[in-house]
């Protein structure tokens, strides 16, 4: 009799053992989720602008953008634009043309832009931009194979859902080798 107590005991404390290692897996899934949710509550959410950056949080935006950092050019009241800063080729794409230096995003490939560093400074300040090849006037210049575009509320509804990081962006920074600019953007989010 007490060596089938004993078994019953050792049985329930299996249940319990398994209950709380499912609970502790639940947690850690959901922590950071909370730990951002907390850092964020009640702080007013910053809205995108030209010459912010976006930073794609680790698998919680399209796979296009995974890793990515996106120079926004232009926001209104008809969407958003930018260009991925960090992509030497398309993802799962041909390798880019000849001329160009990034894959600038998804929307309409076949449109070259040219963005070109004409001093220092934060935002789009030390940073021109134009479609086509372009006549560069700066020290360092980059040219990109389509664009990175978001419909109306369609960028808002995402930065909410959490898919990406808004950070300030500075023109040197804008320049960074393409494997070191996530890192380097994310690391205060991290």
């Amino acid at each position: 009799m007490a060596r089938v107590t004993v078994e019953r005991m050792e049985v329930r404390a299996r249940g319990r053992l398994w209950l709380l290692s499912l609970v502790g897996v639940v947690l850690l899934g959901a922590l950071p989720r909370w730990r951002d949710g907390l850092r964020d509550a009640g702080l007013p959410m910053r809205a995108p602008a030209p010459g912010l950056l976006l930073v794609a949080r680790p698998g919680a935006v399209d796979r296009n953008f995974d890793g990515t950092v996106v120079l926004l050019l232009e926001v209104g009241t008809q969407g958003a634009w930018g260009l991925v800063l960090n992509r030497p080729r398309a993802p799962e794409g041909p390798p880019l043309p000849a001329g160009v230096d990034r894959w600038g995003g998804p929307v309409r490939p076949e449109r070259r832009f040219t963005l070109t560093r004409v001093g220092s400074g934060e935002g789009l300040a030390g940073l021109r931009w134009e479609e086509g090849e372009g006549t560069p006037r700066g020290s360092t210049v980059l040219r990109f194979t389509g664009s990175a575009a978001w419909g109306p509320g369609q960028l808002e509804r995402e930065l909410r859902g959490g898919g990406w990081w808004l950070t300030q962006g500075d023109a040197a920074r804008a320049f960074l080798l393409p494997g070191a600019q996530w890192a380097e953007f994310a690391a205060p989010f991290l």
